[in-house]
């Protein structure tokens, strides 16, 4: 019986992605696992190396056309048998022994989705985040709490799958439509991988509008699905007007129409909205309560918008 399934989407990496699998690999005589490598059409050599894999554990899909990392995860999970699922991205590496404490952590508990740290590198420095911790699932992921792609165990569970409309912050879409769906999230202390540095391309590179953009779109998602469960307090509503509001400067210099809808829903959700808890600059907060917070994000872009030009 397979205990995990690890699902890594690839695209045009076929050194790292030999490295994510051999990380994975070593996991393999403490936890019964299967390695689900899909080649998101990849114009490399990254399907000719993954053929050459004899390993059993091994499990080779290829698509027949580019569709993103997050389709490739769906089609990963479309043939995916263990228990609980693991997804790996093709540039990070398992760190060895810990799958089986979040293996462990699962069944001791009875969880739906255990979390842990990560290393990253950046200059040549190696940085350990902690793993998040959850007290009340609802209101830890509207502060924002939350788990990246690699760092995180799930219960393999057919209605969560990946939004294939979303390239950087899918793996966020992800964690939080599941965390809204588990009745308990389990933490596993210390690293489960490291993120690595490197220079290849990533899906993650995107424009700020659309980073803006798909940052509503999730929101948007969180707020349907806490409506038609009854969940949307006030408090809840209060905080999420606060969320809208992170991106709200970068859709006034990029996208008006966005930005007027999105200024129009903050004060549906909250009609005496003050930014506060995303907003740093205390000139803002000041401005806002001077002249609303529409007519300061306008009136701050278009100061900025006049220095770059001058500058120029």
């Amino acid at each position: 019986m397979t205990t995990v399934s690890i699902i890594i989407p690839v695209y045009n990496r076929a050194t790292m992605v030999r490295e994510a699998i051999e990380s994975a690999l070593r996991d393999a005589s403490e936890v019964p696992l299967e390695i689900v490598v899909v080649d998101d059409a990849s114009t490399d050599g990254t399907w000719g190396s993954l053929r050459a894999y004899e390993n059993p554990r091994i499990r080779r899909v290829r698509m027949d056309a580019n569709g993103g990392q997050s389709a490739a995860r769906n089609r990963g999970l479309d043939v995916a048998s263990g228990t609980y699922v693991k997804f790996l991205d093709s540039d990070d590496v398992l760190l060895r022994g810990h799958l089986a404490a979040e293996v462990l952590a699962l069944q001791s508990s009875g969880a739906d989705i255990a979390v842990s740290g990560w290393r990253a590198e950046s200059n040549g420095k190696t940085t350990i985040f902690a793993a998040p911790v959850f007290h009340e699932i609802v209101d830890d992921v509207l502060a924002g709490i939350a788990a990246p792609t690699s760092s995180a165990l799930y219960v393999r569970r057919p209605d969560w799958r990946w939004d294939p409309a979303l390239r950087k912050l899918d793996d966020w879409d992800y964690f939080c439509q599941a965390a809204l769906g588990a009745n308990q999230i389990v933490t596993v202390e210390g690293p489960a991988y490291d993120m690595r540095e490197h220079a290849a391309s990533r899906a993650t590179h995107t424009t700020m509008l659309a980073n803006a953009r798909e940052h509503h779109r999730i929101l948007q998602k969180i707020e349907e699905r806490l409506s038609a469960g009854g969940l949307l307090t006030t408090p809840r509503r209060r905080r999420l007007a606060q969320y809208y509001y992170k991106e709200l400067r970068v859709m006034s210099l990029h996208d008006r129409s966005a930005f007027d809808a999105a200024a129009e829903h903050i004060r549906a959700l909250d009609p005496s909205f003050q930014p506060r808890d995303e907003e740093q600059q205390q000139l803002m907060r000041i401005m806002a309560r001077v002249f609303g917070f529409r007519n300061a994000v306008l009136l701050h872009s278009a100061i900025k918008k006049l220095v770059k030009e001058n500058a120029a």
